[in-house]
């Protein structure tokens, strides 16, 4: 079997094969620096555990599981379902990519998210009060995917503060509700007004997100999370947890924000029971959606099998399950209205400005550092699950140190 023709069986049927880095040609003595530098990283993995996989060509040629001396998963083990934080975006943005490509009738990135009516717009919903900002019906489907929509950053998931109403509405206090801008926290950022028009600025941020998921339910009839796992997830092995758990509480075990789990799946919010974004847990007339920002617990074998998709150009043995031209659209840069552009595609993260990665090497990223690598010239995927998270400079140096180290152990293609 060539590298080409291979893919992994589920987990339950053999997964991955595991390969010897030396006949793979990798050099061991690098590669085992980069494995030890993860696992003996005192403030990135020893204190709350952490796990890394490295696989090249389709072979696994690292894995390591560390428990915390401090907490986290007790042990950490191959099974541990850590939630990749917002890692998941970049599993949405591949639904939105099968999602462009089926309703392609109704729907593409220049397509407006709000409108200029309830009648011309994706989500409805947002008119049942006014517009709270009128940039808001700038608003394409392609801004929302590339942090461009001008939405305020703010997660405030465990509520720390109390909730207000803005003037005019006095309903549910409600994951919609707090994306449409009608109620508050306070000292939290709101989404009443944009910070700028939107396609001329960057600022990540969830909620356009959100919204651009509740537009999906509305076309599809089905949340995210079940629409996604039908037509790809499930093709390239993913559990069955993945689509029939659905939390409705966030499951964090302590105030650092860890929300490992022994079971898969993926978190949902908008209604009665729902905590996402500091819900109060009360009923909405919206219902239920899949968080698509956020909360996808799984293990690294498992969220390596998304990477392999990426690096397979959506293609997971003789079906194209995710339309190539949206991976390569989704793992370029986007350009801003004045042309220019972030480090950011469609909810991928581009790293063609890391000194010693190829510049066709892109990553997920997600809180604590739960984070995955694809380099596709170099045939590598790298997954990577944590429970500690630092200064954005400190997790900075980590990210590009770790995958640098790894990168240096892999021979170049000739």
């Amino acid at each position: 079997m060539t590298n080409e023709d291979y893919f992994p069986p589920a987990e339950k049927d053999g997964g991955w094969r595991i390969g010897d880095p030396s006949e793979l040609g990798v050099d061991e003595e690098l590669l085992n620096e980069a494995i030890r530098y993860h696992a003996d990283n005192e403030d990135s993995t020893k204190k709350y555990g952490g796990a890394l996989l490295i696989i090249y060509k389709g072979f696994i040629i690292g894995e390591v599981y560390t428990t915390g001396t401090l907490g986290g998963p007790q042990p950490w083990t191959q099974s541990t379902c850590n939630d990749m934080k917002s890692s998941a975006k970049s599993v949405f943005g591949t639904a939105v990519g099968v999602f462009l490509e089926e309703y392609k009738d109704q729907v593409n990135l220049e397509t407006l998210l709000v409108g200029n009516s309830r009648e011309d717009s994706l989500i409805p919903q947002i008119w049942d009060h006014p517009i709270t900002d009128e940039r808001k019906k700038l608003i394409k489907v392609k801004h929302v995917l590339s942090m461009t929509s001008g939405h305020e950053s703010n997660e405030p998931w465990l509520a720390p503060t109390p909730r207000h109403f803005y003037s005019g509405y006095s309903g549910s206090y409600q994951m919609y509700e707090y994306c449409f801008g009608w109620w508050y926290f306070d000292g939290i950022p709101a989404h009443r007004i944009l910070r700028f028009e939107p396609g001329h600025g960057f600022n990540y941020s969830s909620f356009g997100l959100e919204l651009l998921a509740l537009a999906m339910r509305n076309i599809t009839g089905k949340m995210v999370g079940l629409y996604v796992y039908d037509r790809v997830l499930a093709h390239i092995g993913m559990p069955i947890g993945i689509r029939d758990n659905q939390f409705k509480e966030i499951p964090y075990r302590t105030s650092k924000k860890f929300n490992f789990s022994d079971e898969p799946g993926w978190g949902i919010g908008g209604d009665e029971g729902c905590n996402a974004y500091g819900a109060d847990r009360g009923k909405s007339q919206y219902g239920y959606n899949t968080i698509v920002s956020s909360t996808f617990p799984c293990t690294v074998r498992d969220y390596a099998r998304l990477d392999y998709l990426w690096l397979k150009k959506g293609r997971w043995r003789n079906q194209q399950l995710v339309p190539e031209e949206w991976i390569k659209k989704a793992t370029k840069r986007f350009k801003q209205a004045d042309g220019g552009s972030m480090n950011y595609g469609f909810t991928f993260w581009i790293l063609d400005e890391w000194d010693n990665v190829p510049d066709d090497a892109f990553m997920t990223q997600g809180n604590n550092m739960n984070d995955s690598y694809i380099v596709p010239s170099l045939d590598l995927v790298v997954v990577r699950q944590g429970n500690e998270n630092h200064s954005n400079e400190d997790r900075l140096n980590f990210r590009k140190t770790l995958i640098q180290k790894i990168v240096a152990a892999i021979p170049r293609n000739k």
